[in-house]
């Protein structure tokens, strides 16, 4: 018996609480034996070796080789540590999978996005651009102006086909109608001072709160929605303009309470229209 075989009995011995002569009285032998046993003067015979692994509760191999608290318990730590890096691999391999598939950019031009097929969609201030992996296909992209007013609810159930090109030239005249109207604010304020009309430079500035109700009005005309536009800035204009030039702060305060009721009438009436129109365009289809 070898030496290491021989202080792996001392060790399990004593692992399980058991003396010489306890472990003799078991084995059916002297603890001279025993002692023998665990100085590797003597070897213990089949019968004993068996009788030993049943006690210890473990096989043969692993009483004599010690195989358990040795090279199994290795080999099950490399298995657990291949296993984990299996894992780690296969981690690794979805998220390059994921930035295969699509990769999202995010910064102070928009929004860029761009599939593993090519297909490209970039979403900016200025609008929408939408670009397909098929280039051989006109048909497939197209750009869409970015409209921060449109309906919700058309949102939700209408989708963008085809082309859609933007006539710069009406953006342009947009634009000046949009300048036109506060210049000539400004120059009405100017000579309502200079020759103090309307209530000179104390109470002509009112006029500048036509200036929301203006641009509304066009918004509400040209998108032919009710709720476009400013009744709230209309009501506040109108009772100003009663309390500064007539005194009639009371009771025409109770105005105020028509805000409400009128944007809630506006929206109702556009929500009836877009549902009636829907209708119809899918009763054309």
């Amino acid at each position: 018996m070898t030496i290491e075989t021989a202080n792996r009995l001392v060790e399990l011995r004593k692992k399980n609480n058991l003396s010489q002569e306890e472990l003799a009285e078991k084995l059916g032998v002297s603890r001279q034996a025993v002692s023998k046993w665990e100085r590797s003067e003597a070897s213990p015979d089949t019968d004993n070796l068996i009788a030993l692994a049943e006690i210890y509760g473990m096989s043969l191999d692993e009483l004599i080789f010690g195989e358990k608290r040795g090279g199994a318990d290795e080999e099950e730590k490399k298995e657990e540590e291949e296993k984990k890096e299996e894992e780690e691999k296969k981690e690794e391999s979805e998220e390059q999978n994921h930035t295969d598939k699509d990769s999202v950019k995010i910064g102070p031009t928009g929004i860029f996005v761009k599939s593993k097929d090519g297909d490209e969609v970039h979403v900016s201030l200025r609008g929408i651009k939408v670009s397909s992996g098929n280039h051989d296909d006109d048909d497939d992209d197209f750009d869409v102006e970015f409209d921060e007013d449109e309906d919700d609810d058309e949102d939700e159930e209408h989708g963008i086909k085809g082309r859609i090109e933007v006539d710069t030239s009406r953006l342009t005249g947009n634009v000046l109608i949009d300048l036109s109207y506060p210049v000539i604010c400004v120059a009405a304020y100017l000579i309502f001072g200079f020759c103090n009309l309307f209530g000179g430079w104390g109470l002509s500035w009112i006029i500048f709160l036509t200036i929301p109700v203006y641009h509304s009005l066009i918004n509400a005309i040209t998108k032919r929605r009710f709720a476009k536009f400013e009744y709230a800035t209309l009501i506040i204009l109108i009772y100003l303009y009663c309390g500064l030039y007539h005194g009639a702060w009371h009771p025409t305060w109770v105005m105020v309470f028509a805000i409400p009721i009128l944007e809630g009438l506006a929206k109702a009436i556009d929500r009836s229209k877009a549902k009636k129109r829907r209708k119809s365009e899918n009763s054309e289809i």
